[in-house]
């Protein structure tokens, strides 16, 4: 890999952090001006504000017209374009979430909404303060994102050091804003203009240091021929991939990959939003958050007991095969003991802090996953994800149960959605997968049945799916504005499976199993904005 010279900045890159640094001054002056000045103060903030912005983007844009031009192969060029997106995606959005929280301080909006994590009332000032939650938690997961990213893939201090700073304020600025929503609803005394300054004061310090994240993406050579130590790699490790297989990860990192934390979320996802549509209304914060440490933990279990008894396969497969059991980083009697270890927390948080129904729905999930779909179904029918599937169903009835105690028929309806999502989602994979699956012996459709006849039941399946997604509001389970929703989602899915009917283009493939993805989380996003956005 090699570089063109670096252009030489029209400013020098102190100038333009100091021109950050006045306007992180005038922006908090107009804040803390506006707790005093209702009109005045809205426009002298949102003046700062702007020139905050203005002033940070001319030092990032600054930056990248004087960065190196770097000669990459086709992997690590994606790889460093992925990586500089999500930098500046995590910095606009917590810069949205600042403007947002300005525009609620300023405002006053707090006093409309002093419920968590979203406000109930429906009015304006509401409105404007679910914004700016619903901007931050974007902005807080994709900062997480970002972190894990730097931390994985930059070893150099200095953009490490500053996606530290971005994450830690990224945490504080949660912390904070949290406190000043207990502390006004529970008539706490406290200086909440102080509080407010604060909350404010470190978003704006958080977007900085994300910004100089972003700057620095483009000022500092992407390590693809460079070791975590900043040595020169050997002339054959060319590609960044190559480069972190050549890294023997962490162990700990290891036992985490045991229980697939990036599945997971998905799951837990469906769980949470199940436990707002139903008709007990709001669900205590309390016991969301156990529910969700159970199900999570369950999960873990249920995919560490998977990696167990799947290690002749995984060791057959390309995608699987650095996994740390066929690889022999770890034993597999670790995972067997680490799955059933975590089972058995799992079910006593259900069982004693939830109840015995969520915690028996929950190990149900995880023995239908280890012994109908692992050990039977996968090794010995087609039907495996169709029938295996239902596995994955199991988070909505545990949310449902969770808050009801029962499990009704609305809560089957969810439970379907996933049952006739799953095989469409995966068999998108398998596709792409067909020749791991092949040398495994593991008789997924694409193998036994071929890809076109892989690709009609991709079709078929999406059709049943959207026609079930919209069954939840003729029945009166959910409302018109879900109705909608789920048309639009679904109308693009099936898009997808259409095309895949003509494109056999790799490209057409992820593009179904990666919108797979998203479809399922906005779908149960849209339960939720249902019953509590336009709720009678």
């Amino acid at each position: 890999m090699s570089f063109e010279p670096a252009q030489r900045p029209i400013l020098p890159p102190r100038a333009l952090w100091g021109l950050i640094v006045l306007a992180l001054i005038a922006y908090l002056g107009a804040v803390l001006g506006s707790a005093q000045i209702s009109l005045t103060g809205l426009t002298i903030t949102w003046i700062s504000l702007l020139t905050l912005g203005v002033a940070t983007a001319i030092a990032v844009a600054m930056q990248v017209v004087a960065a190196p031009t770097a000669r990459l192969g086709g992997r690590a060029l994606t790889a460093q374009r992925r990586y500089r997106m999500l930098a500046i995606g995590a910095a606009a959005s917590v810069f949205g979430a600042v403007a947002f929280g300005t525009l609620v301080t300023a405002a006053d909006a707090l006093w409309d909404c002093l419920t968590l994590p979203i406000c109930l009332s429906v009015n304006d000032a509401a409105m404007l303060s679910n914004i700016h939650r619903g901007t931050a938690g974007i902005a807080t997961i994709l900062v997480i994102w970002l972190a894990i990213q730097t931390w994985q893939t930059r070893p150099e201090p200095i953009i490490r050091t500053a996606a530290a700073w971005g994450l830690g304020l990224m945490i504080a600025q949660n912390i904070v804003g949290l406190m000043q929503v207990i502390a006004a609803a529970s008539d706490i005394e406290t200086p909440l203009a102080a509080v407010r300054l604060a909350h404010l004061a470190v978003g704006a310090l958080c977007w900085a240091a994300l910004a100089a994240v972003a700057a620095l993406s483009y000022r500092l050579p992407y390590p693809t021929e460079q070791r975590a130590n900043g040595e020169a790699a050997r002339p054959d490790r060319g590609l960044t991939d190559r480069v972190l297989l050549d890294k023997k990860p962490s162990l700990l990192k290891d036992y985490i990959s045991l229980t697939k934390p990036g599945v997971i979320t998905l799951l837990i996802f469906t769980t949470i939003t199940s436990m707002y549509i139903t008709p007990n209304g709001t669900p205590d914060l309390l016991l969301v958050l156990w529910t969700s440490i159970g199900g999570w933990l369950m999960a873990s279990g249920s995919h560490s007991l998977n990696c167990y008894f799947d290690k002749d396969v995984d060791i057959n497969m390309g995608r699987t095969a650095r996994r740390p059991i066929p690889s022999g980083r770890i034993p597999a009697w670790h995972a067997l003991v680490l799955g059933i270890v975590l089972a058995i927390i799992a079910f006593a948080i259900l069982a004693t802090l939830v109840n015995m129904l969520a915690a028996l729905l929950s190990l149900a999930g995880l023995l239908y996953y280890v012994f109908i779909y692992t050990l039977w179904l996968k090794r010995t029918s087609w039907n495996n994800i169709v029938i295996g599937g239902g596995a994955g169903a199991f988070p909505p009835l545990v949310g449902w149960a969770a808050m009801t105690g029962t499990v009704s028929w609305a809560a089957l309806i969810l439970w379907l959605i996933i049952f006739y999502w799953t095989p469409p989602h995966f068999w998108a994979l398998a596709i792409i997968r067909t020749k791991d699956y092949a040398r495994a012996g593991v008789p997924m459709l694409p193998v036994v049945a071929g890809e076109k006849e892989t690709r009609r039941q991709i079709l078929l399946y999406s059709v049943q799916m959207l026609a079930l997604t919209l069954i939840p509001t003729p029945v009166g389970m959910l409302g018109l504005p879900y109705f909608v929703m789920a048309l639009v989602l679904g109308s693009v899915f099936l898009y997808y499976a259409v095309r895949m009917q003509k494109d056999y283009a790799t490209n057409v493939t992820w593009g179904l199993y990666k919108y797979s993805l998203l479809y399922l989380a906005l779908l149960f996003a849209a339960m939720v904005v249902d019953r509590v956005a336009f709720a009678a």
